[in-house]
């Protein structure tokens, strides 16, 4: 069965203007980085979250990371979810392990369940 993703934004080089360019003050969200490539294509190595504070996160990977895409939303639980999905799909070279889950069982990943 085909995993539904999240919507992401178009993916922008990853520097900390472009950060406070794209995401306004705290909120939560989930994010892809990488490497650009022809015609606005990124080939993703890393897939993350931030519960509370996604433009922070990302600044903190700006130095090791060309590249990032980026969706919010509203709650944790749902930023977790979108994450999880984003690691199904993309299978992350540099994100080998399962996103971390913290809570309970309304935390639980909507691809594998764990």
């Amino acid at each position: 069965m085909p995993i539904s993703l999240p919507e992401l934004n178009d993916p922008k080089a990853l520097t900390p203007e472009n950060v406070d360019a794209a995401i306004r003050g705290k909120t939560p969200g989930f994010y892809v980085l990488g490497v650009m490539g022809e015609n606005k294509l990124m080939t993703v190595t890393y897939v993350g979250r931030s519960d509370d504070d996604l433009a922070s996160k990302l600044k903190r990977h700006a130095a090791n990371y060309p590249a990032f895409a980026f969706g919010t939303a509203e709650t944790a639980v749902l930023v977790y979810q979108g994450e999880c999905r984003l690691y199904h799909a993309l299978k992350p070279s540099k994100h080998v392990m399962h996103p971390i889950r913290r809570g309970g069982a309304e935390r639980a990943c909507p691809v594998c369940r764990q």
